[in-house]
Order: C-alpha cells, then sequence, then structure tokens
C-alpha cells in the first residue's frame, strides 16, 4: 500500500501541470547544486577532521586558506544547516 498523496492531487493544489512536474523531476542537478553537493563533501571532511568542533568560521578559513575553495561564509552556513553541523 502506498503512502502519501496522488500526483493528481497534488499539482491541482499546487496549481500546476501533472506534465510540468514530470518534467521538473527528469531534470538533471544544475551547476549550483553540483557545487553544493562538492562542497558538502569537503565540509564533512573538515568538521570530522577537527572532530566535530569547528563551526562555520573556521570551516570556511579552512576551505579558502587550507584548500582554495572561493566560497562564501554564507553558503557555508547553509551548507552545513543543511547537513545538521555545528561546532
Amino acid at each position: 500500500m502506498r503512502v502519501g498523496v496522488a500526483v493528481a492531487v497534488a499539482c491541482r493544489v499546487l496549481g500546476v501541470s501533472e506534465s510540468g512536474y514530470y518534467e521538473w523531476r527528469g531534470r538533471p542537478l544544475s551547476a549550483r547544486a553540483l557545487v553544493d553537493a562538492s562542497l558538502s563533501t569537503q565540509i564533512v571532511e573538515i568538521h570530522a577532521m577537527s572532530r566535530g568542533t569547528y563551526g562555520v568560521p573556521r570551516v570556511h578559513a579552512e576551505l579558502r586558506l587550507g584548500r582554495g575553495v572561493h566560497c562564501g561564509r554564507k553558503r557555508v552556513a547553509r551548507l552545513m544547516r543543511a547537513a545538521r553541523l555545528h561546532g
């Protein structure tokens, strides 16, 4: 037995077409999503290397200075939040 909402019902409630939903679902990841996935992997490595003590500022510094990765502090914060990591 499947649990959830039928696609037709969800599309009607959200005001989108079913064909639009299926087109969206089949799209490849965007360039930003691919870079975010790569950054997330590095962030998890850095956080684990620090035994969970590094927060956003230190992880950001390690990315920029230690690994030469150009990214913003707020982006690191967003990705750490999504991965449920904190110092």
